[in-house]
């Protein structure tokens, strides 16, 4: 029983500590997934809107603290994609991965877009300084996101009895 209630924290734990160690080894061309996101993806999905928006928070917060560049910045994004994530769960559909996969993928535009947003309020450069790095970061990083999301889809979806054997 009492490890139903740690198993979210214990996820979002790891991915913290694997986002932050292990992950920049498996960079390619210097992109790498973000498995905070896709954890917080899954999480809101799961439980709806106010989770996803408490736990967007706690987890943007932590990053926010771990890397403070503008503090709240993580904090603010991740609110809100977890906010849109449950959102899609709980008024508009409940789906197949693929349609979900989707989505992920334009959660991630809308994150680094109003990731982007804070930092242009921040550092005043021009708007056309940072939407190439919409095309050259962000799309590579939600499509290597996307498809370790589509590894922990495939996991979830497999028989039990293909995992025993």
């Amino acid at each position: 029983m009492i490890m139903h209630y740690l198993k979210w924290p214990m996820l979002f734990a790891a991915c913290f500590i694997l986002q932050t160690s292990f992950v920049p080894s498996l960079s390619i061309f210097g992109v790498k997934p973000d498995l905070l996101m896709v954890i917080l993806f899954f999480f809101s999905i799961r439980y709806g809107i106010m989770p996803g928006v408490f736990v967007g928070f706690f987890v943007g917060l932590t990053q926010d603290l771990y890397t403070p560049a503008i503090l709240g910045q993580n904090a603010f994004t991740k609110t809100i994609i977890g906010a849109c994530i449950g959102l899609f769960n709980e008024k508009v559909m409940r789906t197949d991965p693929f349609v979900k996969t989707i989505i992920l993928f334009v959660m991630f535009l809308i994150h680094d877009s109003l990731f982007m947003l804070v930092s242009l309020a921040k550092n005043t450069n021009h708007f056309f300084v940072m939407v190439p790095d919409l095309f050259v970061k962000t799309i590579p990083r939600a499509l290597y996101s996307v498809a370790v999301a589509a590894l922990f889809y495939a996991w979830e979806f497999l028989p039990k009895t293909a995992r025993r054997r």
